[in-house]
């Protein structure tokens, strides 16, 4: 059980290890090789005795030390609000870089991709996966892999830049789409689907009462989709052709989505980055709660 002195030695210990470090590190240059050796070793020291939890140690450790700083770092003085800053500024820096090249959190605030993504679900986007976007534009440092049929993904919207939309990539470059009441063909071909039934899951008010769920497959990569449980007889749109560099992008609720059957294609440098899974999902129309059965789920 630790003794009470040792737990206050232990916190000035701490206190005396951070301002060392600061110390030293202000001060490294103008240190010769031996003391900048001999530092190393009085700090580990003190390190060594915190773990092993020998106030004797501990205590010479700390008396070692402050000898030397006595000797070799006096005078020198620790803005503690500067140093605060700095620490603050390089935690922001860090942040900053990871939403910008690594990963971003987006939130779905439409039913838009129902059943794939419900209305609260927020999720987990990866940047660098498709390429380096220069921040606050649609222009990229360099590009990696392209997006291909069947992922989701999340863009800046074509008419809007300052809005980011979530879909799923139904064709890239080349791909010729064309709808045919209500059944997808991408390059002439039926897209397959499979019936697996009524859909009774969460959906945010719109046109239709009532949808019938599907499981879809394009390019091998299946996936939930979801009809308005009426005729889609007549129900066409194309064929068009995807230009180069773009892709046509539509949403899982297929009969309640703006996507690209409305205003277009989406060039690949408004492609922000890849849907990978749910992190938090909550629930609009129970006070937020979370749903609990889709943290972390995979987005496919």
């Amino acid at each position: 059980m630790m003794t009470e002195s040792f737990r206050e030695l232990k916190k000035q210990a701490k206190r005396e290890l951070d301002e060392a470090r600061i110390l030293i590190r202000k001060f490294r240059k103008k240190m010769s090789a031996e003391d900048k050796r001999h530092s190393k070793e009085l700090l580990r020291a003190i390190e060594d005795s915190l773990g092993e939890k020998d106030i004797e140690g501990l205590k010479r450790a700390l008396e070692e030390f402050r000898a030397f700083r006595d000797e070799h770092l006096a005078g020198i003085k620790i803005n503690r609000a500067w140093e605060t800053v700095k620490e603050l500024f390089w935690v922001v820096l860090i942040v900053v870089l990871i939403r910008w090249l690594l990963i971003e959190p987006f939130r779905i605030p439409t039913g838009s991709m129902v059943p794939t993504l419900l209305v609260g679900d927020q999720l987990m986007v990866n940047k660098l996966v498709y390429g380096v976007q220069i921040p606050f534009t649609t222009k990229k440092l360099f590009n990696l892999k392209k997006p291909k049929p069947g992922e989701v993904v999340v863009f800046k919207y074509p008419k809007n830049p300052n809005q980011d939309y979530v879909k799923r990539v139904i064709g890239v470059s080349g791909d010729e789409v064309m709808v045919k009441d209500g059944w997808l063909y991408i390059n002439g071909a039926t897209v397959e689907r499979e019936y697996l039934g009524v859909y009774d899951g969460p959906i945010d008010s719109g046109f239709c009462l009532n949808y019938e769920l599907y499981l879809e497959k394009i390019d091998s990569k299946e996936h939930g989709m979801i009809l308005c449980q009426t005729s889609h007889f007549g129900d066409d749109y194309g064929p068009v052709v995807v230009p180069e560099n773009s892709i046509f992008a539509m949403g899982d609720n297929r009969d309640n989505s703006e996507d690209s059957r409305s205003w277009g294609f989406v060039p690949l440098d408004n492609v922000k980055g890849k849907a990978m899974f749910i992190h938090l999902p909550l629930d609009p129309e129970n006070h937020y709660l979370p749903r609990w059965e889709r943290f972390f789920k995979r987005i496919r």
